[in-house]
């Protein structure tokens, strides 16, 4: 058991370091004093049903595995996996409340941990077939010096001209993190995170389970 713990945590390791999920910003309450929860409940609010699942699971199953008791909450919260079709059910607020309170008190969490992207950006830039790239307003490469130079650039400049390369997009997902007292109602810790063209949610949750667990225990928001 304690061999697969190992080899669980050194793949998280890997993952996160392999990842472009990074932390970008963090803050706990100062005035909490840590405590060990018997349940923690996880829910990202996701478009996608499947990265909503794969997520709560990854970052649940690293938590568990350092000892936090928590759960998924997939099918647990109102309009869980079915965001996409939430649309009128949001225009009655109170009710949403009402039920998540109720669901919460059900199932004995007794702290929530909200996983939600707040940000999405898109840049568009060039590739040529020589390996240089242009993007926004700004000369990325180092093809000889650093930086390059004027012949460098002028190169580069008749690969745009001639057509030899395509524009492909750059896409950034911003993602935030709120971990809340249950008794107190209050937010105790907030983690944002951006992640640069994933291309796999299951590798990216990793990372973030790995980011979350870290700052959790390291900023001693929490005791187990």
């Amino acid at each position: 058991m304690k061999k697969f713990s190992f080899l669980f945590l050194a793949l998280s390791f890997l993952f996160a370091s392999c990842s472009s999920t990074k932390l970008i910003n963090s803050w706990s309450d100062k005035e909490n004093t840590p405590q060990e929860y018997n349940n923690i409940g996880v829910t990202a609010l996701f478009p996608q049903s499947s990265s909503r699942y794969i997520t709560e699971h990854n970052v649940v199953d690293y938590l568990n595995e350092k000892g936090i008791k928590a759960m998924p909450t997939t099918d647990v919260f109102p309009m869980a996996g079915q965001l996409k079709g939430a649309a009128k059910e949001l225009k009655d607020s109170e009710a949403i409340k009402k039920s998540v309170v109720a669901k919460v008190t059900e199932n004995n969490i007794d702290a929530l941990m909200i996983i939600t992207m707040f940000d999405k950006t898109k840049e568009q830039r060039w590739v040529n077939d020589r390996g240089f790239s242009m993007g926004g307003t700004g000369y990325y490469g180092t093809p000889y010096a650093l930086g390059g130079s004027y012949y460098d650039y002028y190169y580069y400049s008749m690969g745009t001209i001639m057509d030899h390369g395509y524009y492909t997009d750059d896409v950034t997902y911003f993602i935030e993190c709120n971990l809340y007292d249950v008794a107190t109602e209050k937010l105790i810790w907030r983690a944002q995170t951006k992640t640069s063209n994933p291309e796999s949610i299951e590798e990216e949750s990793k990372a973030l389970a790995y980011i979350v667990v870290k700052q959790l225990l390291g900023k001693k928001v929490i005791s187990k």
